[in-house]
């Protein structure tokens, strides 16, 4: 997977979807994830835990620069395996959720979408959605189909919301 180059922080995140230690691993390897999200979420759950391992302390108390990749592996060693492509479903969500937040701030926000969908493998979920796709409504003008696009975005991540 060529990813969508992006830094999306934890404080976005935590509202959306709980996720796990193989989540942030994936999110960090395919830098999609702020750097600083690991230890923002670490400082969370050691919050949560009456028995934290040594790794959840260390990536809790981590300031500044370090490589934490080592920490969040040992992290998601202790889970129970995932299946890729339902991370994978789950970061397209969130990616999908990012852009659609800043639309306002991007010149061509449905660029990002075709980036994104091309990124994660062409998934059926986002077709409705990619500009490029045979869905245009000649009577609607540009304007007008982009809005649709722009609402089948929305209505996608309500969607998943509800997953998550």
């Amino acid at each position: 997977m060529d990813l969508v180059r992006t830094s999306i922080p934890y404080e976005f995140l935590r509202p959306l979807a709980r996720l796990t230690w193989r989540e942030v691993l994936f999110g960090l390897e395919q830098q999609l994830l702020d750097e600083r999200a690991p230890v923002d979420m670490g400082v969370e759950r050691l919050m949560e835990e009456e028995n934290p391992s040594l790794e959840l302390v260390e990536l809790a108390g981590i300031v500044g620069n370090h490589d934490i990749r080592p920490l969040v592996k040992a992290l998601s060693g202790r889970e129970p395996e995932q299946p890729t492509d339902a991370i994978g479903q789950k970061w397209l969500y969130l990616v999908l959720a990012w852009f659609f937040d800043r639309k306002d701030d991007h010149p061509d926000a449905l660029q990002a979408v075709e980036e994104v969908y091309a990124d994660f493998g062409y998934p059926e979920a986002v077709v409705g959605f990619v500009r490029y796709m045979p869905s245009v409504d000649p009577d609607l003008g540009r304007q007008g189909n982009e809005a649709r696009l722009l609402e089948r975005w929305k209505m996608y991540l309500d969607r998943e919301s509800e997953r998550y």
